[in-house]
């Protein structure tokens, strides 16, 4: 049976932060092609920032459109159900209730 204190590993400030990052990063991957018609359209001058960001995410946008996607669902993912593998893996706990249940 699964323990309560194994099954949550993230603390709920950052489990927050992944949904809104994650839901930023999912964002970005929707609004690829348009990011990249900007960028044929020469919408952005040359120099700023905006453009060099524009220009990369042209080069290769079906790569960005996927990194968006995926690593905005993991996050989105890990963020709602308060379990992160990795951390598992790494034997790291964010969840400062289940830490001090354990003293």
């Amino acid at each position: 049976m699964v323990n309560e204190e194994d099954a949550i590993n993230i603390n709920p400030i950052e489990r927050i932060t992944r949904v809104g990052l994650g839901a930023l990063l999912f964002y970005m991957g929707i609004e690829v092609p348009y990011i990249s018609a900007l960028y044929t359209s020469h919408y952005y001058k040359s120099g700023t920032i905006r453009y060099i960001f524009t220009k990369v995410v042209a080069s290769t946008p079906s790569t960005w459109q996927i990194f968006g996607w995926t690593l905005g669902f993991i996050l989105i993912f890990t963020g709602a159900n308060g379990f992160c593998p990795i951390y598992k893996l790494l034997h790291i706990n964010t969840n400062k209730k289940a830490n001090s249940s354990k003293n």
